[in-house]
């Protein structure tokens, strides 16, 4: 059974569809790019997808307990905390326990003694939980994406806040892994940690992308959205774009021919009033 399925989905906003019918089915182990012309409806997806709108008609299957995560565009407001404690946040209850053994190894280095009375029934709780493990992917996410575990989220520039979301997204290694232009205010070495990353990630990622070097690298398929409906296209970006140039190509061939007899039954239409 696919881990997730849109089944003719419709969605209008009051206005001309969007979204006519579409159908997609997603697989553990794919990496697959959404893509399409601006205004299309990519970021909308995503969010029906997520549960954070509803979709005018159609269905949504998943297999049970599917999880899922999703890196928005824009920086919801409302969040609050240190950068640490949103990161962590992801991982619900562990994440919990995880932001209280942080501060209270925090308050420690600071000289508090009564930190070390909370300390021990933390860490049996985090070992309950199986939550070392947890903990240390947080502090490893934070190191690769360059983010200040102590910083306040809310006095971050906006780039920095895109940075902080996408690692709460990633540390939750959820079954699938929404991503809407992930790579957006990264540097270098942080879009090369992430590729590498996703590159090993086993579950199943959904990602829109500008970035044609990163597109190229991850995608093992491509969705194309286009006027209300999604085509799926095996295989990478490359075999895509040949492969799209060559239907597109068919279309016009198709779209000349209807024109010819068109304009031979509208001579034809006059010459027989002409008869008469």
């Amino acid at each position: 059974m696919s881990l997730l399925r849109l089944r003719d989905i419709h969605l209008a906003f009051g206005g001309p569809e969007l979204l006519s019918g579409a159908n997609l089915k997603l697989e553990k182990g794919e990496r697959v790019c959404l893509v399409g012309r601006n205004g299309t409806g990519k970021s909308t997806l995503l969010k029906i997808i997520s549960g954070q709108i509803k979709q005018d008609d159609g269905q949504i299957e998943m297999s049970p307990g599917t999880r899922i995560a999703w890196l928005e565009q824009e920086v919801p407001k409302g969040t609050t905390g240190s950068v640490y404690d949103v990161v962590a946040s992801g991982l619900g209850k562990v994440g919990q326990l995880i932001q209280q053994y942080h501060h209270i190894t925090e308050e420690m280095a600071n000289g508090s003694e009564s930190a070390f009375d909370r300390l021990e029934s933390v860490q049996k709780a985090l070992e309950a939980e199986d939550g070392w493990a947890l903990q240390q992917r947080v502090e490893t996410t934070l190191s690769k994406l360059s983010l200040d575990g102590e910083a306040p989220f809310e006095a971050q520039s906006g780039g920095v806040k895109r940075r902080v979301l996408l690692a709460r997204a990633l540390v939750q290694q959820p079954d699938v892994l929404l991503l809407d232009e992930p790579t957006n205010h990264l540097d270098i070495e942080s879009i090369s940690w992430l590729e590498e990353f996703l590159l090993s990630y086993k579950n199943c990622v959904l990602f829109i992308t500008h970035d044609r070097a990163f597109l190229s690298k991850l995608a093992t398929r491509i969705v194309d959205l286009d006027r209300g409906q999604l085509t799926s296209w095996p295989g990478n970006y490359q075999t895509y774009l040949q492969r799209k140039a060559e239907v597109l190509e068919a279309e016009a061939a198709e779209w000349e021919r209807f024109d010819k007899k068109l304009a031979q039954e509208e001579v034809w239409i006059r010459q027989g009033i002409k008869a008469r």
